[in-house]
């Protein structure tokens, strides 16, 4: 996958004070530690979101790393977001013209870093000449399916597994 970024996205990320790198394994257990705090604080603030992601995902997680898919946004040595850019469709029909964006994490305490995640992720569709970039998420979470929503992602389906109701977005690139 060519992991290529516009000028722009780099400014805005030097701006941040931000950089983007692919995991390393050796970071699993920073990065773990991430998806379990965002779930108490979830908890915390009566979120239903992400009951028991962490321990559902762990070896996803762990795989995404060691296929190369998984990106972390740092300040410093600290690691702040976490997010897995590629080609798998998740619950969508793959047609080939997108990147999806799974496994999406931010540390606590950090805003509007999501922000940077859809600039980051939308610039690796583009360098990969894709459509689209999508997504999906838990379909009653609508502050989240708002923030979406903002950021160009439209609502193209839904669907339901066992553990919760989705959402399916996708976000055209090359408009």
């Amino acid at each position: 996958m060519n992991k290529e970024l516009s000028k722009e996205t780099k400014q805005i990320l030097i701006n941040s004070n931000i950089t983007l790198q692919l995991a390393h394994l050796e970071q699993f257990n920073e990065i773990y530690e991430l998806y379990n705090n965002r779930t108490k604080w979830f908890k915390l603030n009566n979120i239903k979101q992400w009951p028991q992601y962490a321990e559902r995902h762990k070896n996803e997680i762990q795989t995404t790393i060691e296929n190369n898919n998984y990106y972390i946004f740092k300040k410093g040595n600290e690691i702040i977001a976490g997010f897995e850019i590629s080609d798998e469709p998740g619950y969508f029909n793959d047609d080939g013209q997108a990147l999806y964006l799974h496994k999406v994490v931010v540390k606590v305490g950090y805003k509007n870093i999501g922000t940077h995640i859809f600039m980051v992720s939308k610039d690796l569709a583009k360098s990969n000449n894709k459509q689209y970039l999508r997504l999906d998420c838990v379909k009653n979470n609508e502050k989240l399916n708002d923030i979406y929503e903002k950021h160009g992602f439209k609502f193209v389906g839904c669907g339901k597994t066992t553990h919760y109701e989705y959402s399916l977005r996708e976000c055209n690139v090359k408009l």
